[in-house]
């Protein structure tokens, strides 16, 4: 199965983790209405104080693109910039082997 997927790290300016947290949250229940998202995963930085790291798999570009389109992740997107220090940092990427996901 080819899947598409991508790792976005965001920074949040000092003293706004938890407040970007919670702007992301809403998304994890949009995704559940996605049927070409795999995985939506977040994690936070056990180093970096202000890094938190979304893990994203979609069953093809195209459903990324659905993703990336919804009115959900616009309003995500806007609730998240005043609250980053920089510009989010996306690396796509191509799956070459799993665990707990279909072969690539």
């Amino acid at each position: 199965m080819a899947t598409h997927g991508q790792v976005v790290r965001f920074r949040a300016k000092p003293g706004k983790r938890e407040e970007l947290i919670r702007a992301l949250r809403p998304m994890f229940e949009e995704v559940k209405k996605e049927p070409g998202t795999l995985l939506y995963l977040m994690h936070v930085s056990q180093t970096e104080q202000d890094d938190d790291w979304l893990y994203e798999r979609y069953v093809d570009a195209a459903a990324c693109e659905v993703h990336r389109c919804s009115a959900m992740h616009g309003a995500v997107v806007a609730a998240l910039n005043p609250l980053i220090a920089e510009p989010a940092e996306i690396h796509w990427l191509d799956l070459l082997a799993s665990k707990g996901l279909p072969q690539a």
